[in-house]
């Protein structure tokens, strides 16, 4: 009889260790698979994990959250991070998760408050202080959005978007040479972003610089922008 209790106790623990390995190997292929973009694949190792696993966890439901936003199915991303929240309130990611899928909402206000929220847990986070940015621009904060841009850049200098974007709304308030200045910045970190193009070629027409504004035209058609003549004939004449 003890022999068959030390069995039963042996398989037991084999089973609970083995179950476990489990669902830290499919979360680890999980990951693999969503840096490939292999969203659907992911989803299906993320569905087994949280079901071998014996309580809430909050690794694979975080992980379900961000493929299923990246998938650009808001809801289950959405009951996904709720429920992560509701475990642990302190986790900084699930709050910037969340703030990305108010974004996608348009909830600016939302989130700008969870970004916050992130923000509180992990002031270090470069893309939450630059995604709270874009949701006060897109609120018509434009100081607020200006300081967050600063912010990621601060923490992040070689962050081209968060110049590019920084740039961008000082055009919107009139700071032109603060414009030209980030832009300029921005083509240096990111030379593939065609956009940046365009928007030094505004900028600079309205700096009064012509020639510099034909010649990012120039760049941003030879990037793949379609410039209609009338844009051509007014930034080259």
């Amino acid at each position: 009889m003890k022999k068959l209790g030390l069995i039963l106790v042996v398989c037991f623990a084999t089973f609970f260790g083995y179950s476990q390995t489990t669902v830290h190997d499919l979360i680890l292929s999980a990951q693999k698979k969503d840096s490939l973009n292999m969203f659907n694949e992911a989803l299906k190792d993320l569905d087994k994990a949280i079901e071998l696993s014996k309580h809430a966890n909050d690794t694979a439901l975080w992980l379900h959250s961000k493929v299923s936003l990246e998938k650009n199915d808001l809801k289950t991303a959405e009951h996904d991070i709720d429920e992560v929240i509701h475990h642990s309130s302190r986790y900084a990611e699930a709050y910037f998760i969340r703030g990305l899928i108010k974004t996608k909402t348009e909830n600016f206000e939302g989130a700008v408050s969870d970004f916050t929220k992130s923000l509180k847990i992990n002031p270090l986070n470069a893309k939450a202080f630059y995604n709270r940015g874009l949701a006060h621009a897109l609120l018509d904060e434009l100081k607020q959005a200006i300081d967050d841009f600063s912010k990621a850049i601060e923490l992040k200098p070689d962050y081209a978007k968060a110049w590019f974007n920084r740039g961008y709304w000082k055009d919107i308030t009139g700071d032109l040479k603060g414009a030209l200045t980030d832009l300029i910045k921005a083509k240096e970190l990111d030379p593939s972003d065609r956009e940046i193009y365009l928007e030094l070629a505004v900028v600079y027409a309205r700096n009064k610089k012509m020639k510099e504004a034909c010649q990012e035209l120039d760049n941003a058609s030879a990037a793949g922008h379609q410039i209609s003549e009338e844009l051509k004939n007014e930034f080259c004449k």
